[in-house]
């Protein structure tokens, strides 16, 4: 991947975890009742689940833009633990919103789902080495 497009996949990505958990700050109370809608956390667990996964989309969103590896697997784990608890979700017919971006998520489950899926396989291929445009020869 060139390195201009690299940085601009960086930017994408760890904008959007940035975003995600700027808009959580913003309302954290509607996000403990987005996460207690789900049914898959005893309540007194929900805060402290809250604030931990605000500080964890936060930090990896500014490792990606910062170009940190680390960050790529942080980004991957986050996104590996939404997609089943979304699917969950849709195959039990919940019609809630998925909390990803506060009160600015208007996507449905589904949508979530796939907008997941397409952020899991930038993060991959950000995960692939760079190589040359033009390779050089060795004499």
């Amino acid at each position: 991947m060139p390195a201009l497009l690299r940085m601009l996949a960086n930017l994408a990505l760890g904008g959007f975890f940035v975003a995600s958990a700027g808009f959580k700050l913003v309302s954290p109370a509607l996000f403990v009742e987005q996460i207690a809608a789900f049914g898959l956390i005893w309540p007194s667990l929900i805060p402290p689940l809250v604030w931990g996964l605000i500080a964890l989309e936060l930090c990896a969103g500014v490792a990606v833009i910062a170009n940190r590896r680390w960050g790529l697997w942080l980004v991957i784990g986050l996104l590996a633990l939404f997609i089943p608890v979304l699917s969950y979700a849709v195959a039990i017919g919940l019609d809630i919103s998925c909390g990803c971006l506060g009160k600015a998520d208007l996507s449905s489950l589904p949508q979530a789902i796939v907008r997941d899926l397409l952020l899991l396989t930038l993060a991959g291929a950000l995960l692939r080495p760079s190589r040359p445009v033009f390779p050089v020869l060795k004499e």
